[in-house]
């Protein structure tokens, strides 16, 4: 009788020992579902670190076009800048050479008026001459 008490008592052990490994094995598949699930979430959130380093790189591309631009159109404005000074050159060297030929003129119209002064003066002398002639 002990015997069979032992027995059914053994067996009882045996059927709660196949439970416990039942639940165990549930468990690991759980546990392996997470395990997947996390390393689905691994993967995601890898695949979104990939994606935003393209955006990283596309705008460093975007700010290195820009700068690039920048930096062309500073040239264009030094350019630009240059053809100024260099028309604002020519601009006084005409300027100059308007005055030196204003002062030329002057100098000219003085002669004129100079040797018209002595042409009249002669003028005078000549007919001052004459009516001293003509009262001799």
């Amino acid at each position: 009788m002990e015997s069979e008490h032992y027995i059914m008592e053994s067996e009882h052990n045996v059927m709660e020992s196949e439970h416990h490994i039942i639940e165990s094995e549930h468990h690991i598949m759980e546990s392996e579902h997470h395990i997947m699930e996390s390393e689905q979430h691994i993967i995601e959130s890898e695949h979104h670190i990939m994606e935003s380093e393209h955006h990283i790189m596309e705008s460093e591309h975007n700010v290195m076009e820009r700068e690039h631009h920048i930096i062309e159109s500073e040239h264009h404005i030094i350019e630009s800048e240059h053809h100024i000074m260099q028309s604002e050159h020519y601009i006084m060297e005409s300027e100059q050479h308007i005055i030196e030929s204003e002062h030329h003129i002057l100098y000219n119209e003085h002669h004129i008026l100079y040797n018209e002064h002595h042409i009249i003066k002669s003028e005078h002398h000549i007919m001052e001459s004459e009516h001293h002639i003509m009262e001799s």
